[in-house]
């Protein structure tokens, strides 16, 4: 049997197969015959299954609303009023409080409590002003106490 023949046949099988997916299915199909020649299939498929599943998610712990994402965290080395904290560079489904000065361990700042938009549990704060020139990375950003949220899509 002519094994060059029969493989011609099973590519063009799968070439055909492929021109009924979707494009973005064919480019993961793509990538992931790439990754097996490549010896890389550990970091393709977690790839694959984050654009399957969905972005990793983190949820109001007490009503579950998505509130962040979990590639906008910026730092996990914060402190927050009831222990660890995240530093984040966006939010969604937050509702923010009144501005005010508060003296945390940085420094002075003024920051604004976030609250859940629809169970109102205090999640964290924004920072919206920092005083000190160090501190100013700061500023527009979001700590979301880790007693606070929960992960989803994980």
């Amino acid at each position: 049997m002519d094994w060059r023949a029969l493989n011609g046949r099973v590519v063009e099988a799968e070439e055909e197969e492929r021109r009924h997916l979707s494009p973005v299915l064919m480019q993961q199909c793509s990538l992931i015959g790439w990754a097996r020649r490549k010896g890389r299939r550990r970091g393709i498929l977690a790839a694959l299954m984050a654009a399957l599943v969905g972005p990793r998610v983190y949820s109001c712990c007490n009503c579950r609303n998505h509130v962040c994402l979990h590639d906008d965290i910026i730092s996990k080395a914060f402190q927050g009023r009831n222990g660890r904290a995240f530093l984040f560079s966006h939010a969604m489904n937050v509702v923010m409080g009144a501005k005010e000065d508060r003296q945390l361990m940085t420094g002075l700042h003024t920051v604004a409590d976030i609250y859940c938009n629809d169970c109102r549990e205090v999640l964290g704060w924004k920072y919206e002003r920092a005083y000190e020139e160090t501190q100013k990375y700061k500023e527009g950003k979001f700590i979301f106490e880790k007693s606070k949220i929960v992960k989803e899509n994980w």
